[in-house]
């Protein structure tokens, strides 16, 4: 475990890290049949920790004297160390066997990140003289306005306001200053060319969402609808070009995802039963209690 430079310093006073090292070791000597590792790698720095992961790879699957079992909420931990992988939200088994099976089963489906490649030069003084601007570097807000509204990308004249994805430009040309013409044709065509690109991954899934949109990159969240990962990468190569997308990657929902989903559940779950809970106390305090009188 690499811990030979500290062998004359007492155990207590080694760093959280190396204590973790030592642990770890401790609980190794003598090839044991059954290990309990729980959260080894906290406090590690990444290097010792990819080190610790090879060892206990080693032990458990070459060597093969001793099974491992770890708790961990490190998700690429248990990816990184385990065959078999369980998750236990609230006590309770939710789901168990493979990272492969667990995901298939209980992935919501896959992510997609996409690029938009960004404007040379030269295609940006080729737009300009189209549009009669041949040597212009700045534009006004006329200029930005015939520029899109003569174009494919009409549709970004509704974002071009104080509240659209083209507020930047539109607050500073407000201010009566110009804009730089080379980064207003390059939003144009990242966020042309973006938005074209979502309303044709739209008519290939039932369902799909824009986690997050910096930049010319897109990240999205799409249903997966019977369609294979292998599908997703050749509709993506087939339409790259189309789309003027540079960079672009396809995954599946990760077990941190996963995990996430059945903590959120059980919240939902817990919160309605507290609700539930409430409710019965209430109404069981709220009954009238009468009491005959001889008065009465």
């Amino acid at each position: 475990m690499d811990l030979l430079d500290y062998v004359h310093i007492r155990a207590n006073n080694l760093s959280g890290g190396n204590k973790r090292k030592l642990s770890v070791a401790v609980a190794m000597l003598g090839n044991p049949p059954l290990v309990f590792l729980d959260e080894p790698s906290t406090g590690v720095d990444p290097q010792a920790k990819r080190f610790m992961w090879d060892i206990v790879s080693k032990i458990s699957t070459q060597r093969k004297k001793s099974a491992v079992i770890i708790t961990t909420h490190s998700m690429e931990e248990a990816e990184a160390l385990c065959t078999k992988m369980g998750i236990m939200v609230g006590g309770q088994f939710r789901c168990f066997g493979s990272s492969q099976h667990i995901k298939d089963k209980y992935g919501t489906g896959y992510e997609l990140e996409v690029k938009i490649r960004s404007l040379p030069e030269e295609e940006t003084n080729a737009i300009l003289k189209n549009h009669g601007l041949e040597g212009v570097s700045r534009l006004d807000e006329k200029q930005c306005r015939d520029i899109l509204s003569s174009g494919e990308y009409q549709f970004l004249l509704d974002e071009f306001t104080s509240e659209g994805v083209g507020a930047p430009f539109y607050n500073q040309l407000k201010k009566g200053d110009q804009v730089d013409a080379g980064e207003f044709l390059r939003w144009q065509l990242t966020e042309g060319q973006g938005n074209r690109a979502i309303d044709f991954l739209e008519t290939k899934f039932s369902q799909l969402t824009i986690i997050e949109h910096f930049g010319s990159t897109w990240k999205l969240q799409a249903s997966r609808d019977g369609k294979s990962i292998g599908f997703l990468f050749g509709m993506m190569e087939d339409n790259q070009k189309e789309y003027d997308i540079s960079e672009y990657s396809v995954t599946q929902t990760t077990l941190e995802q996963i995990f996430n989903n059945f903590a959120i559940e059980a919240e939902k779950q817990d919160g309605k039963h507290r609700r539930n809970s409430t409710v019965k106390r209430r109404s069981s305090k709220a009954k009238p209690m009468i009491e005959k009188t001889t008065d009465q």
